[in-house]
């Protein structure tokens, strides 16, 4: 067993940050950077691609539907690649970052849709026709009883994507982005003889962000903490 090596200061501190003193930041930084990028783009496109879905106006349905059906049936490695390699094509260049980042948004996005478009469904039509009979505007009851009911149904679901997606960040290295997985396997290439305890930190590394992600995710699913954070009740 070599964990001494492996775990020696340098090579945590790679894993961590990648190489700043060299201006190259990489590691757990830059899989955390793809990771909230991605969620937060990922979470408004998927919003808005459920609403859509969501709709009973065939001329926002339809294109909705074309983009959550073809998202979902492509493997995430060929849109890493597409992401990658079609910008250049066409006159582009966008970095190994913008690649994965974009990958992953539209991506994920497909999903949360769908998990937005169940959490709109799942609001009991009592309260539109209360909020109707109330005479509230259309977008007073988006925005102040459909959403925050939705979001609020959705945590748990949300939960699993935004942990998926946090996961699905290792397909980095598929195209040389220095990320926790790519530092990882360059230590074990150059190690040579302490494969299994490389990747036995990297999977402890990204078991404890994923535990923490879910943490945090978890104390929204109580009602004043969320009303406290998102309507300011």
């Amino acid at each position: 067993m070599q964990w001494a090596q492996v775990w020696s200061s340098d090579n945590v501190l790679r894993m961590m940050v990648g190489n700043l003193a060299h201006g190259e930041p990489g590691g757990l930084l830059i899989t955390l950077s793809i990771a909230a990028l991605s969620i937060l783009l990922s979470t408004l496109l998927g919003t808005a691609v459920g609403v859509m879905r969501a709709s009973t106006t065939r001329w926002l349905v339809v294109p909705a539907f074309v983009y959550i059906q073809g998202l979902r049936n492509v493997p995430l490695v060929i849109l890493v690649f597409w992401a990658y390699f079609i910008p250049p094509y066409f006159g582009f260049e966008i970095s190994k970052f913008s690649s994965v980042v974009i990958a992953l948004t539209f991506f994920t996005a497909a999903y949360i849709a769908e998990v937005i478009r169940g959490g709109i469904l799942s609001i009991p039509p009592g309260h539109l026709e209360v909020a109707r009979a109330l005479a509230m505007g259309r977008t007073q009851i988006w925005i102040w009883i459909i959403l925050p009911q939705a979001f609020f149904n959705m945590i748990p679901a949300l939960t699993s994507r935004y942990i998926t997606a946090l996961k699905n960040t290792s397909l980095a290295f598929l195209i040389g982005l220095s990320d926790l997985t790519d530092i990882g396997k360059e230590i074990s290439a150059r190690l040579m003889t302490a494969p299994i305890e490389v990747y036995t930190t990297l999977l402890l590394i990204y078991f404890v962000v994923n535990r923490g992600l879910s943490a945090a995710m978890r104390r929204l699913e109580s009602r004043p903490t969320f009303n406290r954070l998102f309507l300011k009740i």
